[in-house]
């Protein structure tokens, strides 16, 4: 969430009761008030898209990232969680022609130490997922995160240290068990937009460790490296690179790598913990639009480190969020600039699995992050042609948020598809016409141009632009050779009674 950085462009161009593991109730169990048929969801046999597992039938995650826009900004979720505010959201989602919702999980609400899974939390939860089994929308629940607070077990390292590993484990376990086989949930993202710091003081020793195995000894690492590496560094203690672009810099390069590389452990841990707890549903993860290396809004330390293409073997499929630099409504170029990003995001993303727009949105109605006022055509235009724009590169989309949200501080204060008083805006009712017509939206996508995208991880900000020209460049090109897309068809207005 959301978007944060307006001046990108100007750069490249333009800017309580507890319970302990095992305790907890088995909520797919639980009966609940009759709602439509549901059934799992797993990847197509092609590796394209999604389908019903019991009936083969292709299924096209379209939603909404969901929140209650009553509870505060950061929305409190599940400490101001009410059941029948709820449920009257998910009957305008269900009106909308929502097929699936994305909700954020609270680490400190329902963890708050490593060892003990609020009970009260879970039950919360057993509630959300009935809910959305009556309305026949299917959840993508996102992992443990900040919104209700920090837990005191992420500190030092949150993604690498031995406390908050412990806690994610006995997380996934809980959970997974929980809801093993639950229909009314599509997948599991560990993380909404994940991002490595540039260094914490416990890596040392893993660093060292790191470039012990790729170079098995000084000389390897010398021949490597040349004067990079200096005389007074001695085998083990090697120093960590300053957080400064320096282009093809070797030790920068590894450092990186590095980085990437604890991401890829903290994804393989969850996924093994999880698929042993819950083999039944499907994982992925909230890709932040800074894990595509070519655009970056400064030093190194912005690349996110999480790599799609590394962390696709134990991922079911991929997720990224996009939202645009700078403001896409002012100029042809503007707006140009930034279908290109986006559609270089998602092509990113192709790694032979189903790629996901998870989460994308703008503003209109009103004035947000200080910027300029748009109106709610202004937003419905800009997001259709995101739509457009991705149909070739994704098999879903997210939009967001569900509703505007008065206390929000960045776009979302108007960035809903309905009001804060549930009433429809313009991008509603052109969502709807999507929603309509879901077996015509995702369409093929062409061979994608093969692209060396390692040696943005350490080039200046000045020199990522021609990078990103070229890709996009290459990457249009494809696209323009597929040719038109069908058109979407618009729904047949109800008779008049």
């Amino acid at each position: 969430m959301k978007w944060k950085c307006g001046s990108l462009w100007m750069l490249l161009g333009i800017s309580l009761t507890t319970v302990l593991l095992g305790t907890a109730g088995c909520a797919s169990t639980q009966k609940a008030p009759a709602g439509p048929k549901m059934g799992l969801i797993a990847v197509a046999p092609t590796g394209t898209g999604f389908v019903e597992q019991d009936t083969g039938r292709a299924f096209v995650p379209f939603g909404t990232n969901y929140y209650d826009p009553n509870t505060g900004w950061a929305p409190k979720v599940w400490q101001q969680f009410d059941p029948k505010r709820v449920t009257s959201h998910f009957k305008v989602m269900n009106d909308l022609g929502i097929n699936c919702a994305r909700v954020f999980l609270a680490a400190s609400t329902f963890q708050p130490d490593v060892n003990t899974i609020s009970e009260e939390a879970l039950g919360k939860l057993d509630t959300l997922v009935r809910i959305a089994r009556q309305s026949g929308i299917r959840l993508v629940l996102t992992g443990p995160d900040h919104w209700e607070g920090r837990p005191p077990y992420w500190k030092p390292d949150r993604f690498a240290g031995d406390q908050a590993l412990k806690a994610l484990d006995h997380f996934w376990q809980v959970i997974g068990e929980r809801y093993r086989g639950e229909p009314a949930i599509l997948a599991w993202d560990l993380l909404n937009e994940p991002e490595m710091p540039w260094f914490v003081e416990t890596w040392r020793p893993k660093w060292n460790a790191w470039l012990q195995t790729k170079y098995s000894d000084r000389e390897g690492l010398k021949t490597a490296w040349a004067n990079e590496l200096k005389d007074d560094e001695p085998w083990g203690d090697i120093t960590v690179p300053a957080d400064e672009a320096k282009k093809g810099n070797p030790r920068l390069l590894d450092w990186q790598l590095f980085r990437e590389s604890l991401a890829d452990e903290w994804v393989r841990r969850q996924v093994e913990v999880l698929r042993q707890a819950d083999p039944t549903h499907l994982i992925t993860v909230g890709y932040i639009q800074w894990s595509y290396p070519i655009v970056r809004p400064g030093n190194p330390s912005l690349y996110a480190a999480f790599n799609p293409h590394r962390q696709a073997p134990w991922l079911d499929f991929v997720c990224v969020h996009f939202y645009p630099l700078g403001q896409p409504i002012v100029s042809k170029g503007n707006w140009d600039r930034n279908i290109a990003y986006l559609q270089s995001i998602l092509a990113y993303c192709h790694t032979g699995k189903p790629a996901v727009l998870e989460e994308y949105g703008w503003y209109g109605g009103g004035a947000a992050q200080e910027r300029q006022y748009l109106s709610e055509g202004d937003q419905a235009r800009w997001l259709v042609a995101e739509i457009e724009a991705s149909r070739r590169l994704a098999n879903g989309w997210l939009s967001w948020p569900f509703a505007d949200t008065p206390d929000s501080t960045d776009m979302s204060i108007y960035g809903g598809l309905v009001d804060a008083d549930m009433g429809y805006k313009i991008w509603a009712r052109r969502f709807m016409v999507y929603a309509a017509d879901l077996a015509n939206l995702p369409q093929p996508t062409p061979e994608l141009p093969a692209f060396d995208f390692a040696a943005s991880l350490t080039t200046p900000v000045e020199g990522l632009m021609p990078l990103q020209e070229q890709y996009s460049q290459m990457l249009q090109t494809v696209i323009g050779q597929a040719g038109p897309l069908p058109q979407i068809k618009e729904p047949k207005p109800a008779p008049v009674k």
